[in-house]
This record gives C-alpha cells, sequence and structure tokens, in this order.
C-alpha cells in the first residue's frame, strides 16, 4: 500500500478524533415510524419508502418492490482506509435487514465496497429474485458470483445525462421503470478522490479489499411508479452521492403526461466536496420531498446513528432549506426505524 493511503488513513482518523468526529444530529431532524404523506389511508395507492442506510432505500407498491444497494457491515475507518481484508457482516445484515424476498430489482449507483458487497450477499441469501442493475463495473465484479452471472445488467451503455435523455428500463414486472444517468462521484475528503478507476473484464472472485471495489462510471437515475395504464405517476431522482452540476441531473422529458419528480432521494455526504449542491440540484427538479440518505456514520455500527465524521450538518440543513421551493418537505429517516408512505397522485 503507497504512503499516499497510509496518509489518508492517519489524517482522517486524527481530524476525526480532534473535531469530535462529528456534529450534531439534530440539525437533519431525523426521525422514526411512519411519515405519512398525503395518504389518508388510501393504502391501495401507498408507495412505501424505507431508509435501509448508506446508499439504501426499499420501495414497494402494491406488492411488487425494488431497492437501491444498502450497506450494514461497517468494517471500520482505518480497516476500511488501510486496506485490510474486508467482508460481509452476516449476522449484522441478517439482525437489521427487512424482509426482501419480494426485491425484483438492486439499483447501484457505483461500485465501492460499501454500495456493492452487502447486496451482493443479500442477492446470494435473501433477495433470491432480484437482478443487479448498474455500470459496467459493477456488472463485471457481479459476474464474480456464479449464482449472479445471469442477474445482473449494465445501464451503462443506455444512460443519459442533463442533455440527453436514456432509454427507460423496465421493472417489478412493468409495474416500475428506471432510467440511468451518468453522474460522478464527489471526492471524499479536501478535495481528494478515492477508489476510483474502473474494471473492464469479469472478475473471478470479489475484490479482498476496499481498494479492489473501484468506483466505475458512477450513475443516478430517474425511477418511475408506474398505474395501471403504463403512465408515470410517482417519479423519483436517485443519487447515492453527491456531484458537480450538471452531472447527474435528468434531461427535459418530452413523454405525454411525463410527471414532474416529486421525491428526491439526495445523498448528504460531501456535499461540500462539490459546488453548489445541493442547490443546483433542487433548483431544477423543484421536488415536493426530500429524503435523505447517506448522512449517518457508516463506519460505525452504534445503534444509534450519528452523522459521518466532519459532515458540517448545520450547513447542510440550512442550505436545503434555503434551496426548496414554496412548500416543499424534507425528511431525514432513521435507517431501518422509519417508514416514508407516499400516494400516487
Amino acid at each position: 500500500m503507497s504512503s499516499r493511503w497510509l496518509a489518508f488513513g492517519l489524517i482522517v482518523a486524527a481530524t476525526c478524533c480532534l473535531a469530535g468526529c462529528t456534529s450534531s444530529t439534530h440539525h437533519l431532524l431525523p426521525f422514526e415510524g411512519l411519515r405519512d404523506i398525503g395518504c389518508s389511508g388510501n393504502e391501495r395507492d401507498a408507495v412505501e419508502v424505507t431508509y435501509l442506510g448508506a446508499g439504501g432505500f426499499l420501495i414497494r407498491h402494491q406488492g411488487r418492490a425494488i431497492m437501491t444497494a444498502p450497506f450494514y457491515s461497517n468494517p471500520g475507518l482505518l480497516r476500511f482506509g488501510l486496506g485490510f481484508p474486508i467482508s460481509p457482516d452476516t449476522a449484522r445484515i441478517k439482525a437489521l435487514l427487512p424482509p426482501v424476498d419480494d426485491v425484483e430489482a438492486i439499483l447501484v449507483g457505483h461500485a465501492h465496497f460499501d454500495h456493492l458487497r452487502d447486496a451482493i450477499h443479500i442477492a446470494e441469501t435473501t433477495a433470491a429474485r432480484a437482478t443487479f442493475y448498474g455500470s459496467d463495473t459493477m456488472m463485471h465484479i457481479v459476474r464474480a458470483r456464479p449464482m449472479l452471472q445471469a442477474r445482473v445488467r449494465s445501464l451503462e451503455p443506455m444512460a443519459g445525462d442533463a442533455a440527453t435523455p436514456g432509454t427507460w428500463q423496465p421493472l417489478a414486472g412493468g409495474t416500475m421503470r428506471v432510467m440511468a444517468l451518468r453522474s460522478e462521484h464527489a471526492p471524499q475528503f479536501l478535495g481528494m478522490k478515492f477508489f476510483g478507476g474502473r474494471i473492464e473484464h469479469d472478475l473471478t472472485e470479489l475484490p479482498w479489499n476496499a481498494y479492489g471495489w473501484k468506483e466505475g462510471q458512477t450513475l443516478a437515475y430517474l425511477i418511475d411508479v408506474l398505474g395501471a395504464d403504463g403512465r408515470a405517476r410517482l417519479r423519483f431522482h436517485y443519487q447515492d452521492t453527491a456531484s458537480t452540476p450538471p452531472l447527474g441531473f435528468p434531461p427535459k422529458l418530452d413523454d405525454q403526461g411525463s410527471p414532474p419528480v416529486m421525491v428526491a432521494l439526495l445523498c448528504v455526504a460531501s456535499f461540500d466536496e462539490v459546488p453548489h449542491y445541493p442547490e443546483r440540484l433542487i433548483g431544477l427538479l423543484q421536488p415536493r420531498h426530500v429524503v435523505l440518505a447517506h448522512w449517518e456514520n457508516f463506519f460505525s455500527g452504534k445503534p444509534t446513528p450519528r452523522p459521518l465524521p466532519l459532515l458540517n450538518t448545520e450547513s447542510f440543513a440550512a442550505r436545503l432549506s434555503a434551496a426548496l421551493p414554496p412548500g416543499a418537505d424534507w425528511h431525514t429517516p432513521v435507517p431501518g426505524k422509519a417508514l416514508v408512505r407516499f400516494c400516487l397522485p
């Protein structure tokens, strides 16, 4: 391992200790339990969103479910940053993961260890019906597992960007659909970006430390919940990492009746490592609701979540609040303990 990585690990560890590790949780207003958004008991039209931790969301509607990649294993900052062997914490996954046997798709924004390794274990053991969707690099990593080789697809060739629409991919038996959007991963620390690169061929075994889990092409997603007539009824925008505008932003879509983004599933981590985030994204999307993700310290296995080390929660909350359109709300669910329920318009 190079001295650069050693310096990175030691600097981050020392900085966390000197800074008391984190700012206050209360600026983010985390909540537990059910938050019902306009359903008034109409459960048939409800779309349930459960935050699983890190970049993970579970989205259910009328018995069909998809998931974005969760992370439970929490290997610790030094083990992660210094290149020691890491593997899924299977006991912790079993204890904290809700039932996902109905999940039919797992969307992966990028292929770092904390966004893919636990999802591979979950797909092999619990979500036996799920197909992976993500980048070419993600596909080449997942194909290292024989039982998943037929259950992975790259959306990178069909991804769009802020200027050009991508191709819609049907999910969950045609009850949902997704459009991949080319994005980027924000620097993690003081403008430095780690664990970059691509994998160009199928692996024969999974990487043994964090450095082997290359980022690949980072993707954001538009996710639509469809009505019985096949038309989009509720639209999400999902990012699992902050990005420099306009990377990861959706284009203007001219579909007849195409709805605006109602819910932005927004990454908090590294928001201040890129310019104008989240203001530019919120200004474009004009969502009615924002659900915050990747805000808690995923290097810690403590039962009560705390914000990521060095995350300025007060600054983020102030900037997000100022950027929201009139009447819009933001929500910070506690991983595994909160459910946000939206009803189809």
